[in-house]
C-alpha cells in the first residue's frame, strides 16, 4: 500500500518538472519571465508534494508500528494459550497413565480372584462329595411307607430286598427323605437319603444292589446310587443321556466318577474327563451335544486353575499377583 502512494508521488514530481521518463528537458519556454514564475510555481509544488509525502510516509510507519504491536501481543497471547495447552495435555497424559496402571492392576486381582473362586469351589466340591461317602440313596419307595421311623424302615427294607452276607452289620447314622415339599400322588417319591456309620457297609450294600440288577419293594422297581452333590448329579444326567443315545447305536459307553465318559470302540477303550473332551468323539459317532460358552469357559478356568496348583505344588509362586498389587489394594 505504501509502494503504491510512493509511486503516484514520484510520478507526480516527474510530470511537475515537465521532463520525461528518460530525463529529457521539455520544449524552452519564449519568455524567461514566464520560466522564473512557473519555476517558483514549481518548486512550490515539489515542496507540497514533499511534505505530504513525509506525512503520508509518518502515518504509513505508524500504521505499521501499530500493526506489528498488534501482531506480537496475537503472538504472545498464541504462545501463553500454547503452554496451557502442553501443560494439561502433560496433565492429562499422567492422569490416563494412573487410569491405565489402575485398570492393569484391577485385571490382574480379577483374574487372581476368579482363579482362587474357582479352586476354592473345587475345593468345597470335593469336600462335600467325600463328607457323602457313607451316604447312598434309594428311589422310587413310596411315600409314607415309613411308617414306624425311617431308620428302622431303612434296615428292614435292606434286609428284605437284598441279599447280604449274615456277618454284615448294618448300623445307620441316620435316615431321610430328600428335601423339599411332599409331591403329589402321581408324582415321583422324593428319594431316601441313607447315612451309615460304616463306609465299607455302604459299599456292600450298594454292590449287592447293583448285583441284583433288579431290587423289587412292595411290587415296584426300586434302586439304589451314590448320594452325590447337586453339581455333581447335573453332570452325570448329562452324562447318561449320552449314554444313551451311544447304547441306542449299539455302543456301550458307561459313566465313571465323578461325571467321566467311558466309550467302548472297536480301537479300544477312551475315558474323557468331561464331555466337552467328548465332543470331537462323539461327533464322529453321529451324537450332537450341546456346550454352552460358560462351560468352555469353565472348563479352561478348570486347566488354569490345576496349572497353578501344580506350580504352586512346584514352590513357584503365582505370577498373577504381586506385592506391589496386594499393596496398591490395601493402602489406607
Amino acid at each position: 500500500m505504501t509502494a503504491n502512494r510512493d509511486k503516484r508521488n514520484t510520478a507526480k514530481l516527474l510530470k511537475t518538472l515537465g521532463g520525461d521518463a528518460k530525463g529529457k528537458k521539455g520544449p524552452p519556454s519564449c519568455l524567461d519571465e514566464a520560466s522564473e514564475d512557473e519555476g517558483a510555481i514549481s518548486m512550490a509544488e515539489i515542496l507540497q508534494e514533499l511534505r505530504e509525502l513525509r506525512k503520508e510516509n509518518q502515518e504509513a510507519f505508524t500504521d505499521t508500528k501499530a500493526s506489528l504491536s498488534r501482531l506480537e501481543t496475537s503472538v504472545s497471547d498464541l504462545k501463553q494459550r500454547m503452554e496451557k495447552l502442553e501443560r494439561r495435555t502433560e496433565d492429562a497424559e499422567t492422569r490416563v497413565g494412573a487410569v491405565e496402571d489402575t485398570g492393569q492392576r484391577h485385571e490382574r486381582v480379577l483374574r487372581h480372584l476368579v482363579r482362587r473362586e474357582a479352586a476354592l469351589a473345587n475345593i468345597c466340591e470335593d469336600l462335600q462329595n467325600r463328607m457323602r461317602r457313607n451316604n447312598l440313596r434309594i428311589y422310587q419307595v413310596a411315600e409314607g411307607s415309613e411308617k414306624n421311623g425311617m431308620v428302622e424302615f431303612v434296615k428292614q427294607l435292606i434286609n428284605t430286598t437284598l441279599q447280604l452276607p449274615p456277618e454284615i452289620n448294618i448300623q445307620i447314622e441316620r435316615a431321610h427323605r430328600a428335601l423339599g415339599l411332599k409331591p403329589a400322588a402321581s408324582a415321583p417319591p422324593r428319594s431316601i437319603i441313607v447315612r451309615f456309620l460304616d463306609y465299607t457297609v455302604k459299599e456292600a450294600v450298594l454292590r449287592q444292589a447293583w448285583a441284583q440288577k433288579r431290587v423289587t419293594f412292595q411290587g415296584k422297581v426300586i434302586y439304589f446310587d451314590q448320594d452325590y452333590s447337586p453339581e455333581v448329579q447335573r453332570k452325570r444326567a448329562r452324562v447318561r443321556g449320552v449314554i444313551k443315545q451311544l447304547k441306542d447305536k449299539g455302543i456301550q459307553a458307561r459313566c465313571r466318577f465323578p461325571a467321566q465318559l467311558k466309550i467302548s470302540l472297536d480301537t479300544g477303550e477312551k475315558t474323557f474327563p468331561t464331555l466337552i473332551e467328548a465332543v470331537p468323539t462323539l461327533g464322529e459317532l453321529g451324537i450332537t451335544v450341546q456346550v454352552s460358552d460358560r462351560e468352555k469357559m469353565e472348563r479352561e478356568l478348570a486347566r488354569e486353575t490345576w496349572r497353578t496348583q501344580e506350580s504352586g505344588r512346584r514352590g513357584k509362586r503365582d505370577a498373577s499377583l504381586s506385592d506391589a498389587d496386594l499393596r496398591f489394594f490395601l493402602r489406607e
